[in-house]
């Protein structure tokens, strides 16, 4: 029994990596700025992102950031945006401010890929979030403002 229920969390644990799977961007929620002081990484699935129709997301927001981070974040963003079904994007100084995507389905999902550099406007922030579940391009639209 006890074997059960490791193998239950091991393979629960494992569907959430799964889902950016063959993106650029998943190398962003993989750790890669776990040890980044001022890195803020969220993983929700299951419970409370059920009413908004999503079965997971994922986001990460670094302060501060320095330019090579932006830029290899950026251009991550900009390979799975050229894949997209549809986007919104936004340029600032040539580089990347804003980005929505609708990527393509994957099991029957939607997913959805949200990026803002904030620095380019003058904050001090880039936040990147990966959703997916039933919910439409509107309804996440709506979500995220």
């Amino acid at each position: 029994m006890r074997h059960r229920i490791l193998l239950t969390l091991i393979l629960a644990s494992a569907f959430p990596s799964l889902a950016q799977k063959g993106l650029a961007v998943e190398h962003l929620f993989h750790g890669m700025f776990h040890d980044y002081p001022n890195a803020t990484e969220t993983l929700i699935n299951g419970g409370d992102i059920k009413r908004h129709k999503l079965s997971l997301y994922r986001s990460l927001t670094l302060s501060a950031p320095d330019a090579a981070d932006i830029r290899g974040i950026e251009r991550s963003v900009k390979q799975d945006g050229a894949h997209a079904i549809s986007r919104e994007v936004q340029f600032k100084d040539k580089r990347l401010y804003y980005g929505f995507y609708e990527l393509p389905d994957r099991d029957g999902s939607n997913r959805y890929l949200f990026y803002l550099n904030q620095l380019a406007a003058g904050g001090n922030k880039v936040i990147v979030i990966y959703m997916e579940g039933s919910a439409s391009l509107e309804q996440v639209k709506k979500m995220l403002k």
